[in-house]
């Protein structure tokens, strides 16, 4: 489902120039939508335990993700500009009808090979199927060379930005399943509300958008070193995920932080933990020490039988 709200804060995120009123804009509307709940679902191990002690959250790179498309984005490194077009800037004199009739060509690429193959010595001399096979070649080697530039892109943003996701629900099996190592591990629930408007976590809480892998062309088009351009777009492309993970109702704490630094834990205002329905004793002992450190409430989540869903029940010793 399109959250209305999320596209305009879209609106006000996906401007070239971005203008400090746009963000300040976006913070405010995306504050009035925080939800009570938010929830991170971990699985017992050392570091969970020290972040449901710590009431802290972790933030890494989306490179570890499960999502290999997480955070990527997609963007035509020539802005519209075809191959052909290209090909034809490099190519002496072509007159401007040879050139039209050339991008109108069905296959433009290989006008273009046979239009420089006229104005060679061999002339002639060489058969359509090579020529053929000559554009196949140009076209294969330039597809590798985009794609090349896109890959790399990705790369430098997936290991540069801090992220941590949560969830709105609690009651999703898939997410018990995936997150929470098959309902053995645990879900600590947040509530951002009323974090102080200056809050570092309060400002890099994000909802996620999904409508696939964010396109950044009109954001990159025509920027030049010392320009001023949206250098918030890696921001946006984390935001944004394929609609096969809508279920998950994300939202995303997205720290805009140095590649050089390490993942790192942000203090978060935890308000519950919730122990999945199959938990171990000797886990469920040690979520509990922790909780109780802590000083907050602990539940558990229970299978309703004959029925495909979970409730919470407060924890009884």
């Amino acid at each position: 489902m399109i959250k209305v709200w999320v596209e305009e804060l879209m609106q006000l995120m996906c401007v070239r120039d971005l203008p400090l009123e746009n963000i300040s804009a976006a913070q405010q509307l995306k504050r009035r939508h925080f939800p009570a709940s938010l929830y991170k679902f971990r699985e017992v191990n050392e570091f969970s335990l020290n972040n449901l002690r710590d009431a802290t959250l972790h933030l890494t790179f989306a490179s570890t993700f499960n999502d290999p498309y997480d955070s990527a984005v997609d963007f035509d490194p020539h802005f519209g500009t075809t191959h052909a077009e290209l090909l034809l800037e490099r190519t002496e004199g072509v007159s401007e009808e040879s050139r039209l009739a050339i991008l109108s060509a069905e296959d433009p690429v290989l006008e273009v090979v046979r239009y420089q193959h006229t104005q060679t010595d061999a002339a002639g001399q060489v058969g359509e199927e090579v020529l053929v096979n000559i554009a196949n070649l140009i076209k294969e080697s330039h597809a590798g060379h985009l794609a090349k530039i896109v890959t790399e892109m990705n790369k430098q943003l997936q290991n540069s930005y801090k992220i941590c996701s949560l969830t709105e629900r609690l009651d999703s099996l898939p997410i018990w399943a995936h997150y929470a190592r098959n309902h053995t591990g645990f879900a600590m629930e947040y509530d951002f509300r009323f974090l102080p408007l200056e809050n570092l976590v309060g400002l890099s809480l994000w909802p996620v958008r999904y409508r696939g892998v964010f396109n950044a062309s009109d954001l990159l088009r025509g920027v030049r070193p010392g320009q001023p351009f949206n250098n918030l777009f890696g921001l946006i492309a984390a935001l944004h995920k394929s609609p096969d993970w809508t279920y998950e109702e994300e939202w995303r704490l997205v720290l805009i932080d140095s590649p050089q630094e390490p993942p790192r834990n942000l203090l978060a205002p935890l308000k519950a933990v919730y122990l999945g329905s199959k938990i171990s004793e000797e886990d469920e002992c040690a979520v509990l020490r922790e909780a109780f450190i802590a000083g907050v409430p602990v539940f558990k989540m229970r299978l309703v039988s004959h029925e495909f869903r979970m409730e919470s029940v407060p924890h009884s010793p």
